[in-house]
């Protein structure tokens, strides 16, 4: 909650990307420390799942970088209570991959899963009622909508797999009964551990008609006493499904708004923001790293003497393409670069030797998980000069001097995928 609207804010160090789900570890199979731990499914560079410890108890340092190009700092920050923050965790993963040229490499990560297979595509990933998890891979070579046509007839839209995966450790976990439940049985579910049975309980609640869903709730909340810690949750789940049912009651806010367990508190205000704070009729939400409305800044030559070229490239929104494609630079210039990225995907900038810019990405590609660590820039003798792997919103101030010989030297994004369209020449003459 922010004012009378949301604010987006930063829950972990981003690691990986693209991301297509995730879910919260919770299930009577898996083991009791990774309960409550968040997984990320990723499928591209790292193919597999990350895996998060979630600290919910505002007792962490929160370290994020302020400013931009070379003024830009590293601040910290100690977090508030109600404030969440995920720190990597998992086991180390290793896989082996097969390369283009037949040899095999070793790819090593952290986290909860891992495949050396080039086409492994983990799209979701959520618990079942065994409390197995299961795990869709879209299994498909081709990925991108821009890269690739969308008819591209390599395009495999009739193969996949759902890979099931349990601990062998413990049972599984007990089926409990929700389709077609009278509305008291579907009550007790409520009361369960595990956030999946809770969650399906509301969602078949939601079918109900309102007013029985709400006159069974009320009855059924009576036994629940709001000073106890141990009936804060119960509570709070018949504040949610009071919310779900938009059916107002300001007497069981109040309760758990006062309630001895503070996590309890901390979601009955965001019930309460929802209900008397909110403006319905605003629908766009604010994103915390950007408080001030930057301007967009023209791209192009900023200034070029003898001493130093100053340029400016962007890249353009949903386009996969960078808005400057040529410009031209003297032997031996001193060249200052500000890489700027408003897309919404990561990209980098990366010259190279003349003609080599295919050659330099498929070595980006090859290095997979690892490529985030090193923003998909590859220890190449073709590489020349090269950016950070930028997200939205981001800049960056590259300097360096002009190759001496005269010629074309490409640069291009080498983030997986991108190198077939974000391409330009800088034409050293």
């Amino acid at each position: 909650p922010d004012g009378n609207s949301w604010k987006m804010r930063t829950l972990l160090a981003k690691e990986v990307r693209p991301v297509p789900a995730c879910e919260i570890l919770s299930s009577d199979n898996f083991p009791d420390d990774l309960q409550g731990d968040l997984l990320i499914c990723n499928t591209i560079g790292f193919l597999g799942i990350k895996q998060y410890k979630l600290n919910r108890k505002g007792d962490f340092t929160k370290t994020i970088r302020s400013g931009k190009w070379e003024n830009g700092e590293m601040v910290s920050t100690q977090s508030k209570f109600g404030e969440v923050w995920g720190t990597p965790n998992g086991q180390k993963l290793s896989v082996i991959k097969d390369l283009p040229d037949g040899s095999q490499v070793e790819e090593e990560s952290i986290g909860f899963m891992l495949s050396g297979d080039k086409n492994f595509r983990p799209t979701d990933a959520v618990f079942g009622q065994d409390g197995g998890l299961y795990v869709s891979d879209w299994q498909n070579v081709i990925i991108g909508h821009m890269q690739h046509n969308v008819r591209d007839p390599n395009r495999d839209d009739k193969h996949g797999r759902i890979f099931r995966v349990v601990n062998k450790k413990k049972p599984l976990q007990k089926l409990v009964k929700i389709d077609g439940e009278p509305i008291k049985n579907l009550l007790l579910n409520l009361m369960h551990p595990v956030d999946g049975v809770r969650h399906r309980t509301r969602v078949e609640l939601s079918e109900r008609e309102s007013s029985k869903v709400i006159k069974a709730t009320q009855a059924w909340m009576k036994q629940f006493n709001p000073k106890k810690k141990e009936d804060a949750h119960h509570l709070l789940e018949a504040l949610w499904v009071h919310q779900q049912h938009n059916k107002r009651n300001g007497r069981l806010l109040n309760d758990v708004l006062k309630s001895p367990d503070p996590h309890a508190r901390v979601a009955a205000l965001t019930v309460q923001h929802h209900w008397y704070n909110a403006d319905p009729v605003r629908s766009s939400q604010e994103i915390e790293e950007e408080e001030v409305e930057h301007v967009a800044e023209k791209s192009g030559i900023i200034s070029d003497t003898p001493a130093l070229l100053t340029l400016r490239i962007g890249t353009l929104v949903e386009k996969m393409k960078y808005d400057i494609s040529e410009f031209s630079a003297k032997p031996n210039q001193k060249v200052k670069l500000i890489f700027a990225n408003p897309d919404f995907m990561p990209h980098n900038l990366v010259f190279t030797k003349p003609a080599k810019a295919d050659v330099v990405a498929q070595q980006a590609l090859i290095l997979g998980a690892k490529g985030f660590d090193l923003a998909f820039v590859p220890d190449s003798t073709d590489v020349l000069f090269s950016t950070k792997l930028l997200d939205h919103g981001k800049e960056e101030v590259l300097t360096f001097t002009a190759p001496s010989t005269r010629g074309d030297y490409p640069y291009v994004c080498t983030f997986p995928g991108h190198h077939m369209l974000m391409r330009g020449i800088m034409k050293v003459k």
